[in-house]
């Protein structure tokens, strides 16, 4: 009978001490997770202020008209020096960079993401943005092929569609 209290007891707490343990914290999964900026390993250069881009352009193949796309390149700082960006250049209202005006410390990153407005923009587009940090001017290029939207043919109302029987 010692035995089976003993071992009860036992169990008991085990049980105990494993439900108020505290969990590991979980890793974020990629669909719920933070999208963070990856700093790649870099070589600074000799320049004070100098940046390299991951890509300086993007094609971004068919799109329907009226759908909004975007892109994202990657500004890494190879320099000696914090780079600002400054301001931007586009060649239409149509697209839209939005990035951080914090400093981009040497050996570290930032996102400049790229929106593009398909709507009334048929046929192909190749387009510009131009940022100016304190290290000069960059361009950023794109082209994107904008296809029409697909015909409708709405049935108007009050005009009830008649089906004939025979």
């Amino acid at each position: 009978m010692k035995k089976i209290a003993i071992l009860s007891l036992s169990a008991l707490l085990f049980i105990g001490l494993t439900a108020f343990k505290q969990p590991k914290p979980k890793k974020p999964t990629k669909a719920g997770a933070k999208k963070e900026v990856k700093t790649p390993k870099v070589t600074l250069s000799d320049k004070a202020y100098d940046v390299k881009f991951d890509k300086t352009f993007h094609d971004f193949g068919k799109a329907a008209e009226g759908e909004q796309v975007e892109t994202i390149f990657v500004l890494t700082n190879v320099g000696k020096e914090p780079v600002l960006i400054k301001s931007h250049e586009v060649q239409c209202g149509c697209t839209t960079p939005s990035y951080s005006m914090e400093p981009i410390m040497p050996g570290k990153s930032t996102n400049i993401k790229v929106g593009f407005n398909t709507n009334g923009k048929m046929g192909m587009n190749d387009k510009t943005v131009k940022i100016t940090t304190n290290g000069g001017v960059h361009e950023l290029k794109f082209k994107c092929e904008v296809t029409p939207k697909a015909a409708v043919d709405p049935i108007e109302p009050g005009n009830p569609v008649k089906i004939k029987t025979n």
